[in-house]
C-alpha cells in the first residue's frame, strides 16, 4: 500500500485528481454495464410475452450517465496534460535553482507519470464506452421491434 501511495504522490496533486477520475469512471462503467444488461434481459422477456410494455422507455433510460462517462474520458488526458505542464515547470525551476539532476529528474518523472496515467484512463474508457453504446443500440432495436409488434397487434381505432 505504501508503494501505491508513493507512486500516486510522485505525480503530485494532479495524480490524485486522476485517481479520482479513474475511480468514478470505473464505477460508472460497471454500473451502466449492469443496468443496461438488466434492461436487455427485461426487454427480451417482454418481447417473449405478448403483454410486454415499456421497452422504448428502457432504451432511453439506458442513456443515463453516458454523458458523465464521456466527460471522465475527456477530462483524464486533460488532467494528464496539466500534470505534464506542472512537471515541466518543476523541471525548469530546478534548472534555475542550480540544475540539480535529481530535482530535474523528479520533475520529468512527474510530467511523464501524469501523462501516462491520463492516457491509461482514457483509452480503456473509450473502449468501454463503445461497448456500452453497442449494448444501448441493441436495446433500442429491441424497443423498436416491440413497438412494431404492438402496433400490429392493436386494432386501429381511428374513430376515437
Amino acid at each position: 500500500m505504501n508503494a501505491a501511495w508513493a507512486w500516486l504522490a510522485s505525480g503530485g496533486p494532479t495524480m490524485i485528481a486522476l485517481a479520482a477520475v479513474a475511480l468514478v469512471l470505473g464505477f460508472l462503467i460497471v454500473e451502466r454495464y449492469l443496468a443496461i444488461g438488466a434492461q436487455l434481459r427485461a426487454a427480451a422477456a417482454q418481447r417473449a410475452s405478448p403483454a410486454g410494455r415499456g421497452s422504448a422507455f428502457a432504451a432511453l433510460t439506458g442513456l443515463r450517465r453516458m454523458g458523465l462517462i464521456r466527460a471522465c474520458i475527456v477530462v483524464a488526458p486533460l488532467l494528464g496534460l496539466l500534470g505534464t505542464v506542472s512537471g515541466m515547470i518543476d523541471t525548469f525551476d530546478s534548472i534555475l535553482a542550480g540544475g540539480y539532476i535529481i530535482e530535474m529528474s523528479l520533475g520529468i518523472r512527474k510530467a511523464l507519470l501524469t501523462t501516462q496515467y491520463g492516457l491509461a484512463i482514457a483509452a480503456p474508457g473509450l473502449l468501454a464506452e463503445r461497448v456500452l453504446l453497442r449494448r444501448l443500440e441493441r436495446l433500442a432495436q429491441l424497443a423498436a421491434a416491440a413497438k412494431a409488434s404492438r402496433r400490429k397487434e392493436e386494432p386501429c381505432d381511428e374513430a376515437s
